[in-house]
């Protein structure tokens, strides 16, 4: 089998490598997504790597459809279709991307992508209300991240619509409308944290995951929530002290100055490694750069308003930075600059902690919870990308201090 031009591949790995029995050399939709987003703000050899990217999305669509798979998320490197599951955060990350890239998208890459958006959002259309498996393909039911993916992807299709051609949908507000009063419903005031998943059931074994979440984070780092929010941060609270008590490297690494390292969810069981052990969950460098970016885009957005307010849900996240003001903070104040340099701080800790634990700069999928040292799938393709995502947003932040 040969690859097609535009196929993003997951990992280089293979089942009868050491180090895995994992078999990521695929294509997935979300990665391929979230990876062309970043191509456009570096150097790249060609333009014509845009193109193809559009072009082996077209051919995977196609596949899709034919199959009645419409969020079908993982391909063959040849594009045909791969055994797997569907995933509804699919279509709306593949029109971000596409919009993302699209000024740099040759005149017929562009008509091509016209048919991908417009089919795309068809799918969410139909579907948006409905059950698909979640961003570790562990577990089906409602997700608040491919609900984060969906809204954010035909409300930016609608506005760009001079832009790319396509016509507005006089059914998108509703849809939005019906989305954003779907995704309230994730919030739990009992447990003082959005859920992943509603009504969610287990693919294979225990249900897991389906409470707190890393993707959680990511509705906010790739899908356009707002991120100093009161509920959300009160949220990536819970997460963070979850993760800093549950990997023992990560209180070696606070000796150190860096970390805490992420993982994807407290009572993770998968590790991807060939052993004779028991399984268990182990930190992600992807987990750990979205956390780091969340809060270097905190500091982009407070510097849009006049004054913050921290709240008393707010007050377990800024104690974890070192932050220990309350109430509103005037932009002119000294304690709005410390909340900047705290929110900083927090992030280049846990990029340092990736860069101080990575291969000599290689990531793996995961780093071992006790040791620090990468494990399980090599060279994973979403691991850099998330990490130059959240470099990026850092010069961002920056600018803004």
């Amino acid at each position: 089998m040969f690859t097609l031009p535009g196929c993003i591949i997951a990992s280089p790995s293979r089942p009868h490598d050491n180090e895995t029995t994992e078999d990521y050399v695929h294509f997935w939709v979300r990665d391929g997504a979230l990876t062309v987003n970043e191509c456009i703000y570096h150097d790249l050899p060609t333009k014509e790597m845009l193109d193809d990217y559009v072009s082996f999305s077209y051919t995977i669509q196609e596949t899709a459809i034919r199959a009645g798979r419409g969020a079908h998320a993982c391909f063959n490197i040849d594009g045909t279709e791969r055994s797997w599951g569907e995933q509804g955060d699919g279509p709306g990350l593949r029109i971000l991307s596409i919009l993302e890239i699209w000024d740099q998208l040759s005149e017929e890459a562009k008509s091509t992508a016209r048919k991908i958006l417009v089919r795309d959002r068809q799918y969410i259309i139909e579907h948006y209300d409905g059950d698909t498996d979640n961003a570790w393909e562990e577990i089906t039911g409602n997700s608040f991240f491919s609900r984060t993916a969906q809204r954010q992807a035909i409300d930016k299709l609608e506005k760009s619509s001079s832009k790319t051609g396509i016509a507005p949908e006089k059914k998108i507000p509703e849809i939005i409308q019906a989305l954003t009063t779907l995704l309230e419903e994730h919030w739990a005031s009992d447990l003082g944290h959005y859920r992943s998943i509603l009504n969610g059931k287990a693919k294979n074994g225990t249900l897991r995951g389906h409470e707190l979440n890393i993707d959680i984070v990511f509705a906010c780092t790739y899908n356009g929530l707002t991120c100093f929010d009161e509920r959300m941060i009160a949220t990536v609270a819970k997460l963070r002290d979850e993760f800093e008590k549950l990997y023992p490297i990560n209180e070696q690494d606070r000796a150190l100055g860096i970390g805490p390292l992420i993982g994807r969810y407290p009572g993770d069981k998968y590790d991807g490694t060939v052993n004779q052990g028991e399984d268990m969950g182990h930190p992600w460098p992807l987990c750990t750069a979205n956390l780091a970016r969340y809060y270097y885009q905190c500091i982009v957005e407070i510097a849009n308003v006049p004054c913050v307010t921290i709240t008393d849900p707010m007050e377990p996240f800024f104690k974890q930075i070192g932050f220990k003001q309350s109430g509103k903070i005037s932009k002119s104040s000294r304690e709005y600059n410390d909340l900047q340099a705290a929110l900083l701080g927090a992030g280049d800790k846990l990029m340092r902690a990736i860069v101080y634990h990575s291969d000599h700069l290689e990531l793996s999928e995961q780093f071992d919870r006790t040791h620090g040292t990468c494990m399980s799938v090599r060279s994973l393709t979403w691991s850099y990308s998330s990490f130059i995502a959240s470099s990026r947003i850092r010069e961002k932040a920056i600018s803004q201090l």
